[in-house]
């Protein structure tokens, strides 16, 4: 919104009808008062005021203002040029000053370069994030993963909202990064939140921001999470933690493309990309009680599903990898690498924490590793990398005898191992894999495909 206060009723007209057909709203006035009242209801996002007015001055508008809101713009003319002038209305906090005749082109170019700045310091304030981190990955899951992204990359700004899901660690914010990035590039906004983080008495000013004195501690105004991503991208992480009450008026924003700050009296259009994240099963929570329906359906509406580890075959060397490469550069660690034991340590691993634990593993052994080291030949924490085969099992007449290694072993290494070992026996075919195992085809497959060995399906031998 822009305020403009000028006392020629003709001027007045001309400049917020140029401004409109730049695309701007406006709200005009011809005494400053009058501005700055409104502006107490509901502060613009600029004002352009003319220096000489009938009672309160231009000069004075800006420093009551500023006071009101210190991050407000205000851009000042006057036919009356001169220096004095200008360094009274920048010492008053005025952005800009400029002489009439005013080239009213020139001054949009202005006005616009003076609300990007301002979308910058909002960004900066709520601690933008850099995009960061790739979707790495050749399995099946990750390659249509990436399929999925490019498709959804085509929807205009202020689009439908997207949902990620997947399990804690899975990488969702890294999903909801590259979506952003498809879409916009590096140059718009990025504005992450954990929903979960945000204190509960502040969660709806947070998001929607407030105006003056809205609540006991509101001194000034500010904007709200959507107003500083506005043109770019609002990650909505661990969606699932807002309380109801708030969910509906996010569910009112979603629909209207509008937001109203806490206390605020109008409407003010935002044009955001939203991409919400839960690890929660939001259909069930819905069914629950804890998650509005309506908002589930809404968001529902474009699903990502992240696979989680497990589930992603051969890409876990392939990430290790990366991460080693990364991590040793941060530490300087420069020219460690994985030994292929360490590797075979790492598939055999079940990581219920996904790719945020497989990087925190990485990490830890780059840290530990002794000084002069160029090969990581275990990763600590994870046994043995060969602990999938160092215990012993042996079939009998009388039955099964399982000798376990002296550290222990996880239940779903073992059972990795075995499915393994089936394969190889059987020669790459499944159906004789099941017949060794004593299990149905459809169940073998369901269990290979859970140990994230699918690249076993595809090259399924006949049989």
């Amino acid at each position: 919104m822009i305020f403009i206060v000028e006392d020629d009723p003709t001027l007045n007209r001309l400049v917020g009808d140029y401004f409109v057909t730049s695309g701007h709203e406006v709200e005009r006035f011809t005494r400053a008062e009058d501005a700055l009242a409104a502006a107490k209801a509901a502060p613009p996002d600029l004002v352009l005021t003319d220096v000489q007015l009938p009672g309160m001055n231009g000069v004075e508008l800006v420093s009551e203002l500023k006071k009101l809101e210190p991050t407000l713009l205000c851009v000042v003319m006057t036919a009356h040029g001169s220096v004095q002038l200008a360094v009274e209305a920048m010492r008053a906090g005025a952005f800009e000053f400029v002489e009439k005749p005013v080239d009213l082109a020139r001054l949009v170019r202005l006005v616009d370069r003076a609300l990007k700045d301002r979308q910058t310091q909002r960004e900066l304030a709520w601690a933008r994030t850099g995009a960061s981190g790739e979707l790495l990955g050749q399995s099946p899951a990750m390659l249509e993963l990436r399929q999925r992204i490019a498709t959804l990359s085509k929807l205009p700004a202020g689009g439908p909202p997207l949902l990620v899901q997947g399990e804690t660690g899975v990488g969702k914010g890294v999903v909801a990064r590259a979506l952003h990035r498809a879409r916009f590039g590096d140059a718009a906004p990025w504005i992450e939140v954990n929903c979960a983080a945000l204190p509960a008495t502040l969660i709806e000013s947070e998001l929607f921001g407030h105006e003056r004195s809205a609540f006991t501690d509101a001194k000034q105004a500010k904007p709200g999470l959507f107003e500083a991503a506005h043109h770019g991208t609002l990650f909505l992480d661990e969606l699932g933690e807002l309380p109801l009450e708030v969910q509906a008026k996010l569910l009112k924003v979603l629909e209207s493309g509008t937001v109203r700050r806490v206390g605020g009296l109008r409407d003010r259009q935002v044009q955001v990309a939203v991409i919400a994240a839960s690890n929660v099963d939001l259909e069930k929570a819905s069914r629950a009680g804890r998650f509005r329906p309506d908002l589930y359906h809404r968001l529902a509406a474009l699903p990502l599903f992240i696979p989680p580890l497990r589930e992603r075959g051969g890409d876990v060397a392939l990430l290790a990898r990366a991460f080693v490469k990364e991590l040793s550069g941060r530490y300087q660690r420069e020219g460690l690498t994985l030994s292929a034991g360490a590797e075979r340590q790492l598939e055999a691993h079940a990581w219920p924490g996904n790719v945020r634990e497989l990087k925190f593993a990485i990490e830890r052994a780059v840290l530990l590793a002794p000084a002069g080291t160029t090969e990581l030949a275990t990763i600590p924490g994870l046994g043995a990398p060969d602990a999938a085969v160092s215990g012993k099992v042996e079939a009998t007449a009388s039955g099964v005898h399982v000798e376990l290694p002296p550290g222990g072993i996880s239940f779903e290494v073992l059972e990795r191992a075995i499915l393994l070992r089936a394969m190889e026996l059987a020669s790459g075919n499944v159906s004789g894999a099941a017949r060794l195992l004593e299990l149905s085809r459809d169940t073998l497959r369901y269990r290979l495909r859970k140990h994230g060995l699918e690249s076993h399906l595809d090259d399924e031998a006949p049989g």
